[in-house]
């Protein structure tokens, strides 16, 4: 996957520089930079680059505050003289931050840090395009449940327990059943009591799976098919 890239700062060098580590990578394109932040910023508003670098002390605009305007589908590299300057860098939920004279090592790190972030983000994207649901039956009330909100089901007896993101129901089924109405590319069924949603997994050991705060343990019998499909 080709990612295109758009590069902010006012020091000529630097661009010259970015430009030429771009070109070290096959899948990067850098498709525009700019010494000039006004005419970045005229460029971001019709054109959405998957990384976008900025330089963050610049006259007239600060690299801050054209993050602040920018698409939120860039992936945002900071790149800057100043140390002081990391901690608004990484409250804007950028990629990275690189500390000038930036080497290329670092610059590969970066790269990767903000192409995990774009597959990420891609996943979830495709895995739920149509935001697709299930209706279940919870006190004589038919609920609609977004499949996108779902975090993990949990077998109860007769019954089961689905945790979304925002509330948790309980009504009368069994995991199998549930099970089968579920797409296998969205969710995995990892124990003889639960099923997790694929795309809500922080991260996982060979015992367990972290969802937000639950540790969710994986079944013997499930263990080898669950972790081959979650390392795919």
């Amino acid at each position: 996957m080709t990612l295109n890239c758009v590069a902010i700062d006012d020091d000529n060098l630097a661009l010259t520089l970015l430009k030429k580590y771009c070109g070290k990578i096959p899948s990067l394109n850098m498709t525009a930079t700019f010494s000039n932040p006004m005419d970045g910023l005229a460029h971001l508003k019709h054109n959405q680059p998957d990384i976008l670098f900025l330089d963050i002390d610049m006259p007239g605009m600060s690299g801050i505050s054209i993050a602040q305007k920018a698409t939120e589908k860039s992936e945002i590299i900071f790149t800057t003289a100043y140390r002081d300057y990391a901690f608004e860098g990484f409250q804007l939920n950028a990629a990275d931050y690189l500390l000038k004279p930036i080497e290329f090592d670092q610059f590969f790190q970066a790269i990767n840090k903000a192409r995990d972030r774009i597959a990420i983000e891609k996943i979830k994207q495709e895995s739920f395009k149509n935001d697709d649901f299930i209706i279940i039956k919870v006190d004589y009330k038919n609920v609609k449940i977004r499949l996108s909100q779902i975090l993990f089901i949990e077998a109860l007896d007769n019954y089961i327990k689905i945790h979304t993101a925002k509330k948790t129901y309980v009504t009368l089924q069994n995991l199998k059943g549930i099970g089968e109405i579920l797409s296998p590319q969205n969710f995995l069924r990892i124990h003889k009591s639960y099923i997790v949603s694929l795309s809500r997994i922080d991260f996982f050991t060979k015992e367990h799976v972290h969802i937000q705060s639950h540790q969710i343990p994986i079944g013997r019998t499930f263990s080898k098919k669950a972790l081959a499909l979650m390392t795919k």
